[in-house]
């Protein structure tokens, strides 16, 4: 090799966030970007512009193509692996619970969620025991967990869907979860933001 090699392409130093609009892990992943103040480029649309490799990888494994986070020549998609990402990248703190009980009820709440109440829930009585539970847990402390987690992130997430979608009224009538939600739209940042830049 000469002394002088043909230099690369410059990329972009933004990570790209790649979102699919009224996706609930799209804002997951939007949220830990804009909480973490990680600066991210983010594109709404239909489906992700992979490079070739990725793309293979994923029509091999028939996985979502949403949200995808492209940092220089690295490309991930999928919510843990994007939102693995984010909570590392970065020079402030990661939203990792050092106390083992605190961890363990971040995966619980998690689980809930997951299990006990989704974003298509319909008005009713659909996931109102998860939001009984969620709503005494939130009585005399000021996150899910006690402290700021990927829990509230999750859970902040499936209810901006719902905002949006016209259906707040599930757990409009929780009053301690309301208070929780407008107490979390002050501490992310970008809770609303449909914008090319975020967290800048």
């Amino acid at each position: 090799m000469g002394l002088f090699s043909k230099s690369k392409p410059k990329v972009s130093d933004t990570p790209k966030l790649k979102c699919m609009p009224g996706d609930v892990a799209s804002y997951k992943c939007l949220f830990l970007a804009s909480y973490r103040k990680i600066p991210v480029e983010i594109e709404w649309g239909e489906t992700s512009i992979l490079d070739d490799k990725m793309s293979e990888s994923l029509n091999m494994s028939n996985l979502n193509r949403y949200p995808c986070i492209e940092d220089g020549d690295f490309t991930v998609c999928g919510e843990h692996a994007v939102m693995t990402y984010l909570n590392i990248k970065g020079r402030t703190p990661t939203i990792h619970p050092r106390k083992a009980r605190v961890l363990a009820m971040q995966q619980y709440w998690i689980q809930v969620l997951k299990t006990k109440f989704t974003s298509q829930v319909n008005e009713g009585d659909q996931g109102a025991a998860a939001l009984d539970a969620l709503d005494k847990v939130l009585t005399n402390q000021k996150y899910i967990v006690g402290e700021f987690s990927l829990a509230d992130i999750h859970w902040a997430a499936e209810f901006k869907v719902l905002e949006d979608s016209g259906k707040a009224s599930v757990f409009s009538n929780y009053k301690n979860v309301t208070d929780w939600l407008t107490r979390i739209k002050t501490e992310i940042p970008d809770f609303d933001v449909k914008s090319e830049k975020v967290a800048a």
